[in-house]
C-alpha cells in the first residue's frame, strides 16, 4: 500500500481494487500506515479531503480517513471520497 501511494493519490476504493481486499480493510490499514509514515522523517502522509458534489463544501478540517456520510451545509450524500498520497519531504 505504501508503494501504491508514493507518487500518486488514490481513494480507498481504488486501493481496494488494486490490492484485491475490501474497502473496510483498506481503511484499517491506512490507520497503521499513517503511524508508520510518521516514524519516517523523509516521508509525509497527505489526506486530500472529501468534497460535496452538490454545493462544493470541502471537508478540510476532517482528520478521519473514512468518507463523511453527508454534507453539513446542504445535507447532500453525493460526496467525493477522500484521497491519500505519500510524499517525500524536502529536507534542507
Amino acid at each position: 500500500m505504501l508503494e501504491l501511494l508514493e507518487g500518486r493519490e488514490l481513494s480507498a476504493r481504488s486501493l481496494a481494487e488494486r490490492l484485491s481486499i475490501p474497502v473496510r480493510e483498506v481503511e484499517d490499514h491506512l490507520t497503521h500506515l499513517v503511524k508508520t509514515v510518521r516514524r519516517h522523517s523523509d516521508k509525509q502522509f497527505l489526506l486530500i479531503p472529501s468534497q460535496c458534489q452538490n454545493c462544493g463544501f470541502v471537508f478540510g478540517q476532517r482528520t478521519r480517513l473514512t468518507p463523511p456520510s453527508r454534507c453539513p451545509q446542504c445535507r447532500s450524500e453525493f460526496i467525493s471520497p477522500p484521497r491519500y498520497r505519500i510524499l517525500e519531504k524536502n529536507l534542507p
